[in-house]
């Protein structure tokens, strides 16, 4: 068995789950930060900008933020009350985030606005497809959990919950800069 699954490392004060969490979500930050740092220097470098509240589908990007606050609120209910149900509930509202993302995605290519047509549009495909990337990593993790939690035991379910609901929880703050950077601007 690995060590430091459920208690902590002595020389951290963390276990192995949470430590190679936080470690994920550094390198996560690496990732958003180039592209965040990649729209900004195109941004301000460009003659002209469109304003993404004026292409874009407000309302849908409005209703998704709401959507996936509702399924890391989910999450963190399952990490408190170490109860699954709370988990299955946040896959299916974050499915529905992805699945509302591709009926937004439907209207704007049928509308010609694809990734070739201006900057604006390649960095929003860019990084609201990163993002929905990480949306489904998370429904894939949530499943994990629940698929696993008989096998592994409450205490290592408790790790996993606690991990995750870091992972949703950033996932949250990188919607809000780019729904905030794209959808407001």
């Amino acid at each position: 068995m690995i060590p430091y699954t459920i208690e902590r490392r002595p020389d951290t004060g963390v276990t192995n789950v949470t430590m190679g969490v936080w470690l994920f979500l550094a390198s996560e930050v690496m990732l958003f930060g180039a592209l965040f740092s990649a729209y900004t220097l195109l941004r301000v470098s460009a003659p002209q900008w469109p304003h993404g509240r004026e292409l874009l589908a407000l309302g849908i990007g409005m209703f998704n933020t709401l959507i996936l606050l509702g399924a890391t609120t989910a999450v963190w209910r399952a990490r408190q009350s170490q109860r699954l149900g709370p988990l299955a509930i946040a896959s299916v509202l974050a499915f529905v985030f992805l699945a509302l993302k591709s009926v937004e995605y439907t209207g704007e290519l049928a509308r010609g606005l694809r990734p070739a047509v201006s900057t604006f549009l390649a960095m929003y495909y860019t990084l609201t497809g990163f993002h929905a990337a990480h949306v489904a990593g998370g429904i894939i993790a949530n499943l994990w959990i629940i698929a696993g939690a008989k096998r592994t035991g409450a205490a290592m379910t408790a790790g996993r919950l606690h991990a995750v609901s870091l992972y949703w929880t950033f996932v949250d703050v990188i919607w809000m800069i780019v729904f905030v950077l794209l959808y407001l601007s």
